[in-house]
C-alpha cells in the first residue's frame, strides 16, 4: 500500500498535526466570528427588544406565555450584512409547550420545542433578528441570545469520523 510520501507531489509532515503514521487526515478549520450583534442578549434589563403579545423580560430572561402562533414573539433590528452567514445561538428554558424558531429577515432556522442550547448558521436577508412562534403558541423562556457573523474558517463541509481511517471524501467537483 503506497504511503503519502510515495504518491505526493508536495510533502506534508504528518506529525505536524494533520496526520499520523505517514497518513494525512482531514482537519476542519476553526471558525472565526465577528463581534456580537445583539444588544442585551442576556436580558439583564427590559430594554432593546420589541416584545409581542404574551412576552415579558424579567429575571434576566425573556418569558413567553401563550404567544400568538406565526407571530413575532421577540425582535430586534441589528447591524447585519445581507447575504452574509451568521452564527445564531440561544437557550430555551422552562419549556412548557409550543414551537419557536429564529429568523434573520425571511431566512428561518430550525423549529424548536424543548429546553436546550441551540446554534445554527443562517444567511441574513435583512437586519431583523426575530424569534417567531410557529404552529402553536409558545410558553417557555429564552436566554443568552447571540448573533455573530461567520468571518472565516467555516469550511465547506461537516464530518464525523468513525473507525474507518482509510475513507476518502469526494467533493462536488469530483476531486478527492
Amino acid at each position: 500500500e503506497p504511503t503519502l510520501f510515495d504518491e505526493a507531489s508536495l510533502a506534508l509532515i504528518a506529525s505536524g498535526g494533520a496526520g499520523k503514521d505517514g497518513k494525512v487526515y482531514s482537519v476542519k478549520p476553526v471558525p472565526v466570528y465577528g463581534p456580537e450583534s445583539v444588544t442585551n442578549g442576556d436580558f439583564a434589563t427590559d430594554s432593546d427588544w420589541t416584545k409581542g403579545a404574551g412576552v415579558t423580560i424579567s429575571g434576566e430572561k425573556c418569558q413567553c406565555l401563550n404567544t400568538t402562533p406565526y407571530n413575532y414573539a421577540l425582535s430586534q433590528i441589528i447591524q447585519l450584512t445581507v447575504n452574509k452567514t451568521y452564527l445564531v445561538s440561544y437557550e430555551i428554558l422552562d419549556y412548557v409547550s409550543g414551537e419557536i424558531r429564529v429568523r434573520l429577515g425571511s431566512n428561518m432556522g430550525t423549529t424548536r420545542s424543548s429546553n436546550g442550547v441551540y446554534q445554527e448558521k443562517i444567511v441574513a436577508q435583512n437586519t431583523d433578528f426575530i424569534l417567531q412562534t410557529v404552529a402553536s403558541s409558545f410558553t417557555g423562556s429564552i436566554d443568552n441570545v447571540s448573533v455573530k457573523e461567520v468571518l472565516s474558517g467555516d469550511g465547506d463541509f461537516t464530518f464525523s469520523r468513525g473507525s474507518n481511517l482509510s475513507a476518502t471524501r469526494v467533493g462536488p467537483t469530483g476531486l478527492i
